[in-house]
């Protein structure tokens, strides 16, 4: 197998060892070289600032995807590197946008030419309005629910990839592309990959469709000047309730989850797929899709491939969030995959 490791890159080296919380690339990354091992959970102590990840099989996802003509074992950090040099890729969402956004700075480690992350304009204002505060009102800004500033990693040839966090999907517009069409230089030459929904309680569909579509009306009136722009569908959650969704009882995350007490991630089943929702890539996509269509943006659907790593999510407790390798790397490639056969608007 070949592994791509470039044993001369010193950083490189460092985010593929078992690291202190000082590690520059930060705890996340500590041992991750690849997709296909992460020494943070093979062989190693392991420490308080790592979150517990179910017992999942890498090699097991690598067999199946490569079975699916996806060879992430051959897959290097170079091919994405490539097809974004001289660029800036925006990762727009919520946090599992934010973690996917950690996973790719890991990867593309040996590419940084400066360690600490930095802000994306020199503009002050433009900074502060691209952070992003809890919707929880009674924590907003404390300790649980801390301002999220927009983060870029600097890499070589001039590359970039920045992180705006938001929730919802009218945020999308505005602030994130609002600000990113006031303030960025040769915005045009860009790519912003894109989603919201996770935010909004199963069934709020006049509240999401409203949200979708002041996003996209915002996109037709200004897409000659906006980035390339991709939709990310929104990815399978796997908690105990139905069809794996995290339900909140009154439409909103400020409600209590409907049902009994959830313990622990499971599959989705076979008889839940074969509904027409599921089939449709859940209710998030089922709403999201036919809007994000007919405003003509291009959609990276990687729902069906992760809809069966359900082991690879963060801790029993958390269905919606995954370790590094799993699906984050997947999405990477498949991105990757779709952004060699794009015309970028140079």
């Amino acid at each position: 197998m070949d592994m791509s490791i470039h044993l001369d890159m010193d950083l490189r080296n460092r985010s593929c060892q078992p690291c202190t919380p000082d590690h520059p690339l930060g705890p996340q990354c500590c041992g991750m070289c690849g997709f296909w091992e992460n020494l943070r959970y093979k062989n190693v102590e392991r420490q308080p600032w790592v979150a517990p990840c179910n017992i999942r099989d890498v090699s097991k996802l690598l067999e199946d995807l490569k079975g699916k003509g996806m060879d992430l074992a051959a897959f290097e950090a170079r091919e994405l590197f490539e097809v974004i040099k001289g660029r800036t890729l925006w990762l727009i969402g919520d946090s599992q946008t934010e973690r996917w956004y950690d996973s790719i700075e890991c990867f593309l480690s040996e590419f940084l030419e400066q360690e600490p992350r930095t802000a994306p304009f020199y503009d002050t204002s433009a900074n502060l309005w691209l952070m992003n505060l809890e919707e929880r009102l009674e924590h907003k800004g404390s300790f649980w629910a801390p301002p999220k500033p927009s983060i870029c990693a600097l890499y070589k040839d001039n590359t970039r990839v920045c992180n705006i966090r938001i929730n919802k999907a009218d945020e999308l517009a505005n602030p994130a592309l609002r600000v990113l069409h006031s303030h960025g230089e040769k915005l045009h030459r860009d790519i912003a990959v894109l989603n919201a929904g996770l935010h909004y309680g199963i069934g709020a569909t006049e509240a999401y469709t409203a949200d979708l579509e002041f996003f996209t009306h915002f996109v037709e009136e200004h897409r000659e000047d906006l980035p390339t722009l991709i939709w990310k569908d929104t990815p399978p959650q796997h908690f105990e309730y139905e069809r794996g969704y995290f339900w909140w009882a009154d439409g909103s995350m400020k409600g209590k989850n409907a049902g009994e007490k959830h313990e622990r991630c499971r599959a989705i089943t076979e008889e839940e797929m074969a509904t027409e929702e599921m089939q449709a890539g859940g209710w998030y996509n089922a709403v999201a899709t036919p809007v994000i269509q007919a405003s003509g943006l291009d959609i990276l659907n990687a729902f069906p491939e992760t809809v069966p790593l359900w082991s690879f999510h963060m801790w029993d407790k958390d269905c919606t969030h995954y370790c590094m390798p799993g699906p984050y790397e997947l999405w990477t490639y498949m991105l990757t995959q779709k952004l060699k056969t794009t015309t970028f608007k140079d």
